[in-house]
């Protein structure tokens, strides 16, 4: 076989294994989108019908009648809250762990690491306690500064690799042109880190937008629940109500879709820079 045949077998195979695992990967989705609008006869009929139903609304209107949209609003605004204090928290440690040498850096970087390593359930009677003290439970502030210790690890970490790849010439540049650090760091090096900032700002929101235990321990007051507390009312001991669970899981995946559409070329762009390294 030709060396142009070999190759162009080998592109063949390559693009039907990835339609194979595109298909693999995108049919739950699917699934949960077409279960959301049949009835529950045709969610519970055997054989099972897949295109074969008649579309209804049912489901997204219980729902809504469940008051969907503010525990859709509360996400929201748990979400955005912990994206941006993750990136706040975040950027200066990173900034100073890729740029200085100290005493005890090597320590902290590898806790930083190692309080990863702990499941979330470990601190959550302590976290709990402590909100309780400072009065932040039950509030959304609360459940924000709850996700910290989880996100701004990782923020830490993310970011540190993108500082490490910007030229100190840059820096040094700016400051023979007359910028103090403080304008150093907002023009030139903030928008060099733009992507790697942007990915962690989006590993934020879905952390915070997905989390259930934490939300439903420190969130009493169901005017302040979130998404996940509401669709595990339709999980039940004895029965699951398949088809408000669906219509509400496509609802919440709008906004993780949404952020990652707009913000995909800098989430892209971030992670293959970040894990390059020279």
């Amino acid at each position: 076989m030709k060396r142009t045949q070999r190759k162009k077998l080998q592109r063949t195979i390559t693009y039907i294994l990835l339609v194979f695992l595109s298909i693999i990967i995108t049919f739950p989705f699917l699934w949960l989108v077409l279960t959301a609008f049949k009835t529950y006869p045709d969610i519970y009929s055997y054989p099972l019908k897949y295109f074969n139903f008649s579309p209804t609304l049912e489901h997204f209107k219980k729902i809504a009648e469940m008051n969907f949209w503010k525990y859709f609003k509360n996400s929201i605004i748990v979400g955005t809250g912990t994206m941006i204090f993750s990136i706040l928290l975040g950027i200066l440690p990173a900034y100073a762990f890729a740029r200085y040498n100290f005493r005890g850096k090597g320590l902290l970087l590898s806790s930083v690491l190692l309080f990863q390593m702990f499941p979330m359930v470990i601190f959550l009677v302590p976290i709990f306690k402590l909100l309780k003290n400072i009065g932040l439970l039950n509030t959304y502030m609360g459940l924000v500064f709850s996700y910290l210790p989880f996100t701004t690890p990782i923020s830490i970490m993310f970011m540190r690799t993108f500082f490490i790849k910007i030229p100190k010439a840059l820096e040094e540049a700016a400051k023979i042109d007359g910028c103090n650090f403080w304008q150093a760091f907002t023009k030139i090096i903030l928008p060099v880190t733009l992507p790697g900032i942007a990915s962690v700002g989006i590993y934020a929101f879905l952390f915070s937008w997905s989390e259930l235990l934490y939300s439903m321990s420190f969130l009493t007051s169901k005017a302040k629940q979130t998404i996940p507390t509401f669709l595990s009312l339709f999980v039940g001991q004895y029965q699951t109500r398949w088809g408000p669970l669906f219509a509400g899981s496509v609802l919440a995946t709008l906004p993780p879709l949404i952020v990652f559409m707009f913000f995909q070329k800098f989430f892209i762009s971030g992670l293959v820079s970040g894990s390059v390294k020279e």
